[in-house]
């Protein structure tokens, strides 16, 4: 460049007409030039760093490429092993649904099973029924009433009401020993004149004849009497309690003790079948084991048990 100048400055030295018009077309040249190197250069710059560019690229291509290869190659090897599992799987549902056929066919003949052997359970169910059925009834057939009395209770004659259901030849006799242990109950429990009278309505609708029935009916008949004079017995013994006191005198305790069971004695004396009546056998009882211990033992509850 410095060389053109100088050269140019020369040519124009020995051409002094045409040395500005040179000299600005120079300076113009020298300008254009000058645009030219710097394009030059800039273009060339641009050429390295898209060169530098592409090759960065042209890496990070190769890279993805072989990413995407070993990609390519893991979906392939997918497919295949996807393949398999699914043979393997067809092969599973297929064992599946051969199982569940077997278990439906083994569920039916379960159920066949079941059903025929609850149906002999029953048949044989039945059978024992009946047959203790006919046990129950032949032991109440052609029997007289004081035997069934002597060989039943409440609870096996309401049981037994249960298994005969409506049969019309026993049912009749185990409602008769319903009443008669009904009535029977009521012997141990306090005297009730409503609950007697309701027995003894009961016991006259029985037809069999019946020596144990007679004597529930002629206790049912004394309850009565026999409660009231336990009554009388106590407050006899309430009113000696009131008038002698024992205290700790052994004389005395044996003197009121003997007065005590005298009382007792005249009642069950004259009132021996007192111990037809549980209730009062034991009201009895309870007075003769308090008074033992202590003559002057209160028995005012007692009496209330009576009343």
């Amino acid at each position: 460049m410095k060389k053109i100048i100088v050269l140019s400055l020369i040519y124009c030295a020995f051409y002094p007409a045409y040395s500005q018009d040179c000299f600005d077309k120079l300076a113009k040249q020298a300008v254009v030039i000058d645009s030219l190197q710097k394009v030059v250069k800039t273009e060339k710059g641009n050429k390295e760093h898209y060169i530098n560019d592409y090759q960065k690229n042209s890496e990070v291509l190769r890279d993805s490429i072989k990413t995407l290869n070993s990609d390519l190659l893991k979906l392939e090897k997918f497919k295949t092993d996807k393949k398999i599992i699914d043979v393997q799987l067809k092969q599973k549902n297929d064992s599946i649904t051969s199982l569940k056929n077997q278990i439906s066919e083994k569920n039916q003949q379960s159920s066949i099973e079941k059903q025929k052997v609850e149906k002999r359970l029953h048949e044989e169910k039945e059978k024992g029924r009946n047959e203790a059925l006919d046990d129950i009834i032949n032991s109440y057939k052609n029997k007289k009433l004081d035997d069934l009395i002597k060989y039943s209770s409440k609870l096996s004659v309401q049981r037994d009401l249960q298994l005969v259901g409506n049969n019309a030849e026993i049912k009749p006799i185990l409602f008769d020993l319903e009443k008669f242990f009904l009535a029977i109950e009521l012997l141990a429990q306090k005297f009730d004149a409503a609950q007697i009278k309701n027995a003894q309505i009961l016991l006259n609708q029985i037809k069999q004849q019946s020596s144990l029935l007679e004597k529930i009916k002629e206790n049912l008949e004394y309850y009565k009497d026999f409660n009231g004079e336990l009554k009388k017995t106590i407050e006899k013994l309430i009113d000696l309690d009131k008038r002698k006191v024992a205290a700790n005198d052994a004389v005395i305790q044996k003197l009121k003790f003997n007065d005590i069971v005298s009382e007792l004695t005249n009642y069950m004396y004259n009132y021996f079948e007192y111990g037809n009546y549980p209730y009062l056998s034991d009201i009895v009882l309870e007075i003769i084991k308090r008074k033992k211990l202590n003559p002057d033992a209160d028995i005012s509850d007692l009496l209330k048990k009576l009343q």
